[in-house]
């Protein structure tokens, strides 16, 4: 049988009797304080930390600047807006012409951008430069008698353009051994119609401000924002895009996708049937017009008898003051870059010429010019060579002429000896006076016309009289 347990019978709790006689639990020690270490020491002690955390954030830092320096020479290589290296058009010219070619579509240039660039990218620098407008574009190498030589006129250059493309070459620390300016009347006018639109006038006020110490409104550009270009993703990826498109391809893109239409010569450059610019940065032009008849060449040189005000010279009726004092100031800064100038007076078609001297009152400044210049390198012992006057240059004819303005190598070879013989003449004092020539500045009068007349009279009644013997 089961066994039955008894239920245990409940006990009343005991009550706790609570007087203010209980102690309390007693309270635990106090620790002794801990004592602060010495200033230096925790000088020390943050050096050290500071110390370590920078160097940790500097080597992630530098863990990204591999990848900013590929990223920012990139961008400023390939540079496809041309925000560092200049237009994507003229950098393909000028990288031709430095590698030797001959380069095609001049009419399509911007000439002056290609000469600018040409300063900022020629390696080495040349001992010669040529400066004036279309008018010296026929000073080539084997003319000039220098292989390092580069010719930096351009269509239609103003003051503004000569002076500028010279101090371009200082800028880059590149001034020539030899500067051949071919001074253009208009040099001289200081009319806002002696300026050519396509001039650089800012850097024009750059030079005078910053080199010949004339006030201008010029103000430094700021560059902040340009430069940060340079660091944008956005740009950079244009560039790896725009360089992987165009590695290795004959035919050349800009930013916006067009054909840049400049490519090397190909083939014999005198057969080419457009005009070209030469590797020497002189132009050839095409055979059809270097190939006229004299009566074709007499019919331009008339029609430019009728447009020559329209030359920069609208309204030239005396030199100004203002540009003779530019004109002086940037020889005497050409020499002291340690440059040789020799100017050149390009000659004027004789049917302009004469044409001209048919109203004088109507080209007051421009008859001025030459015997200005004649007198201020007779002082300055600065080298001239040529005349406005063709009837000053020994031997010239039509012929030496491509038009009213232009004179072919056949007559600057008549009047300029090279850049060789000039500074022999230099060096030995022998350079030619330029006072002994003096150019026609007025129609001879009757007096001197009969004058001749009888001087003629004589020369023939001698040689009559000769051959009778």
């Amino acid at each position: 049988m089961a066994q039955h347990t008894q239920t245990p019978v409940p006990q009343q709790p005991q009550r706790l009797q609570r007087s203010g006689r209980v102690a309390a639990p007693p309270r635990p020690a106090k620790a002794a304080p801990r004592k602060r270490p010495s200033l230096i020491r925790r000088f020390f002690y943050g050096l050290v930390r500071r110390i370590y955390f920078g160097g940790k954030t500097l080597f992630r830092i530098a863990l990204l600047v591999p990848i900013l320096v590929f990223m920012v020479w990139v961008s400023y290589t390939v540079d496809r807006s041309g925000l560092f290296q200049g237009a994507l058009a003229p950098r393909r010219i000028v990288d031709l012409m430095l590698q030797g070619y001959d380069v095609t579509n001049f009419e399509s240039m911007d000439e002056r951008e290609v000469v600018q660039l040409f300063a900022q990218d020629v390696p080495e620098t040349p001992q010669v430069i040529g400066i004036g407008s279309s008018r010296i574009l026929q000073f080539n190498r084997e003319l000039v008698g220098v292989d390092s030589f580069f010719n930096m006129g351009v269509t239609g250059a103003d003051v503004r353009d000569n002076m500028t493309s010279y101090y371009k070459m200082v800028t880059y620390d590149k001034a020539p051994d030899v500067l051949i300016w071919s001074v253009d009347p208009w040099v001289f006018y200081g009319s806002e119609a002696a300026y050519d639109y396509r001039a650089d006038a800012e850097l024009y006020n750059e030079f005078l401000t910053k080199v010949l110490g004339v006030p201008t409104d010029y103000e430094e550009p700021d560059k902040v924002e340009l430069w940060k270009a340079l660091v944008e993703p956005a740009y950079f990826q244009g560039n790896v895009d725009y360089y992987v498109k165009n590695r290795g391809q004959d035919v050349v893109t800009d930013d916006d996708g067009n054909t840049i239409e400049f490519n090397p010569v190909t083939g014999d450059p005198y057969d080419q049937a457009t005009t070209i610019k030469r590797s020497d940065g002189s132009v050839l032009y095409d055979t059809a017009f270097r190939n006229q008849t004299q009566e074709q060449i007499l019919a331009l040189a008339a029609a430019a008898s009728q447009t020559f005000n329209s030359v920069h010279m609208e309204g030239f009726d005396e030199m100004s003051q203002t540009q003779i004092q530019a004109f002086e100031a940037f020889i005497d800064y050409a020499h002291s870059q340690g440059t040789t100038v020799i100017l050149v007076l390009s000659p004027w078609h004789p049917f302009l010429y004469n044409y001209l001297l048919n109203e004088t009152d109507m080209h007051k400044g421009f008859f001025q010019v030459e015997n200005w210049v004649r007198q201020y390198c007779a002082e300055n012992n600065v080298p001239l060579y040529g005349s406005y006057d063709p009837e000053c240059i020994e031997g010239i004819e039509e012929m030496d002429f491509f038009d009213g303005l232009h004179c072919k190598d056949t007559g600057i070879k008549k009047f300029f000896p090279g850049v060789p013989a000039v500074l022999e003449a230099i060096e030995t004092n022998t350079l030619p006076d330029p006072l002994a020539v003096t150019p026609r500045t007025s129609l001879p009068t009757a007096e001197d016309s009969t004058e001749t007349g009888t001087q003629d009279g004589d020369m023939a009644d001698a040689e009559t009289a000769d051959t009778a013997a």
